[in-house]
């Protein structure tokens, strides 16, 4: 019911978040090839990042939540019918790391900011928190780092990015101590960064239009090879 109630609410506020919270996003069909057990870490610079991921990237995905966000009864029966996690970020719960992880586990995506909180003072990542690193370890998830180029705003376009996944394989059958989770949390940092830095050409070089064009030329080439082939069908089928 939760899947289904937040892509209900995505479908009826999508023309309002295409007006309101304009994004083009680098690389998104990279989100295809891993359909199972996601785990999206992003840089965090404003709360429209969350509107962001909601709106242009595809599919049902589960968000952390500071526990503070949930004081309100109402507010937080809504955040939880549309799948988020409240988490207390002084002293984690058994209960929401074990949500997070069976979340993975099951299927879902999870989307979490491993920085712990907006960054209010520029755009280089701060220090990142082991939490995802440990719920991308034993939910052996498929980690794609995501990129905000800049602070949204309002009726502004911004850009996002998907990067190349981060790959913990390695990491699975060792014993889950703190220099592992050191580990996985620098190589989390190396994968965002690289994205930043790739999102920030592409934007500076308007890739979105190069894209486009590559797109209709591969369109292109798909329908004269099919036209081709159609006519090498037909004129066997003459000749029969």
């Amino acid at each position: 019911m939760t899947g289904r109630y937040f892509m209900t609410l995505r479908f009826i506020l999508f023309p309002l978040a295409a007006i309101a919270a304009p994004c083009k996003v680098m690389d998104k069909e990279k989100l295809k090839k891993y359909d199972h057990g996601r785990l999206l870490i992003s840089n965090h610079l404003s709360w429209m990042d969350i509107v962001y991921q909601i709106f242009w990237v595809p599919s049902f995905k589960r968000f952390l939540s500071k526990k503070e966000n949930g004081n309100n009864k109402l507010l937080m029966r809504f955040l939880r019918d549309v799948g988020v996690i409240f988490v207390n970020r002084d002293k984690p719960e058994l209960s929401s790391m074990r949500e997070c992880i069976e979340s993975l586990k099951s299927g879902k995506t999870l989307s979490l900011y491993p920085e712990g909180t907006r960054n209010r003072v520029s755009r280089e990542l701060q220090p990142l928190h082991g939490g995802g690193a440990l719920f991308a370890l034993k939910g052996k998830a498929f980690v794609i780092p995501i990129a905000v180029h800049h602070k949204g705003k309002l009726f502004r376009r911004n850009y996002m990015g998907v990067g190349d996944p981060v790959d913990l394989s390695d990491l699975y059958e060792r014993r889950l101590d703190e220099s592992v989770l050191s580990e996985a949390t620098e190589r989390f940092r190396a994968g965002i960064q690289k994205t930043l830095d790739k999102l920030d050409a592409w934007v500076e070089n308007k890739g979105w239009k190069t894209d486009k064009k590559r797109k209709r030329a591969e369109k292109l080439a798909l329908e004269k090879q099919y036209k081709a082939v159609k006519r090498e069908y037909d004129k066997s089928t003459r000749c029969e």
